[in-house]
């Protein structure tokens, strides 16, 4: 579901930033509001169609797919468009030290706007994808990617990295211009922490009741042990870059609520995923599932697909919240240009990287299953 949520989501980022071009880069007018109103409804039909490819007959579920594909839409034309703009608007009839954190506030507030509305127009149209007539309850297709968990594995992370960068990065900047503090790029990257981590904490009480096997739910405790040292992890790296942060109200409360996503997940831990997983008789080759888990079952595709969707998550905290504003402030010529190339290279780097990750394992995987086969046959 969330595969074709993401796909939904790039698409219609892509084909709203399309339509956004004209105007914004070009200074086409009279198309300004056309072009603003249509990408709006572009983003309501992807989060319609994400709802409608869910074949969710649960209107909240559909909602949530339509944000997801929302909110990533609204990232896409941010990382294409959206930081250009901020980088030629920001600076107008200020003093150097004004036109920077005037830079630093515009780019990240430009982000959130884009993020935020993307995900309220794609949560309308989710809502709006009536299942079909005659619908029945949703089936999971374990066979797909299963993009929700790994996803949300891949940016928490990333984003807790980026948070504690964010704050040695700008904290050294506004030191050196003599502003008091350079706050929002801190404050949207614990955003993104807290939207990850929210994920991740429904998402594994989810993949525990449909764990089949005992492989599979080592991945769901896998899982668990992120979402559980996630705050404190995230407390650490802050108290090391900067310990005043601590007196930041906004900080402390996204401290508290990461601390209780952390311990709802050591709950599910202890509740559910550790006694399902007893449950479940070892497998037959021990060593094969300590060492591979399932990933030799898997197709080559799906795993290039679940790739695509983690490698774009992976570098989505980072350039938001640190290389989009440091572009900007570079006073690059052609702004537009050099930001979607940046953003488009680093997530093109993630993606191979992981694909070439992957995809090694997957055949060492099998490699290792065949060994195993023959000396048990042989």
């Amino acid at each position: 579901m969330t595969t074709k949520a993401g796909a939904a989501g790039i698409l219609s980022g892509l084909i709203a930033t399309l339509i956004l071009l004209r105007p914004l880069v070009f200074g086409s007018t009279n198309w300004f509001w056309i072009a603003v109103t249509t990408a709006a409804l572009i983003t309501i039909g992807g989060g319609f169609v994400a709802g409608r490819w869910s074949g969710s007959v649960q209107p909240v579920r559909r909602a949530v797919l339509g944000g997801l594909s929302g909110g990533l839409a609204g990232a896409i034309i941010f990382c294409l468009l959206g930081a250009g703009v901020a980088g030629m608007t920001a600076a107008n009839g200020r003093s150097q030290v004004e036109a920077i954190a005037a830079m630093v506030n515009r780019t990240q507030w430009t982000f959130l706007i884009l993020f935020l509305n993307g995900v309220g127009l794609g949560s309308l149209g989710g809502w709006l994808a009536h299942p079909r007539s005659g619908g029945q309850a949703e089936v999971f297709d374990k066979s797909e990617p299963q993009m929700a968990m790994n996803a949300a594995l891949t940016v928490l992370p990333a984003s807790v990295v980026t948070a504690a960068l964010a704050t040695g990065v700008f904290s050294h900047l506004s030191d050196s211009i003599g502003v008091n503090r350079l706050d929002m790029p801190l404050t949207v990257s614990l955003l993104l922490v807290l939207i990850s981590h929210l994920a991740l904490t429904l998402i594994i009480p989810h993949e525990a009741r449909e764990a089949e096997h005992r492989c599979g739910m080592d991945e769901v405790k896998m899982a668990a042990y992120v979402g559980i040292g996630t705050a404190p992890v995230l407390i650490f790296l802050l108290l090391l870059v900067d310990s005043k942060l601590f007196a930041n109200p906004r900080v402390i409360v996204a401290l508290l609520a990461s601390s209780a996503m952390s311990l709802k997940s050591l709950q599910t831990l202890f509740k559910t995923i550790l006694p399902g997983r007893a449950s479940f008789p070892i497998p037959q080759d021990d060593i094969e599932a300590k060492l591979f888990g399932s990933i030799a079952d898997s197709h080559g595709l799906r795993l290039m697909a679940l790739c695509t969707g983690c490698g774009l998550v992976m570098v989505l905290p980072l350039y938001v919240t640190v290389v989009s504003v440091l572009v900007n402030l570079s006073s690059a010529q052609n702004i537009f240009l050099t930001q979607a190339l940046v953003s488009s290279e680093m997530a093109a780097a993630a993606i191979i990287l992981l694909i070439v990750i992957y995809l090694f394992y997957l055949n060492l995987g099998r490699w290792f299953k065949r060994q195993r086969a023959q000396r048990a046959t042989g």
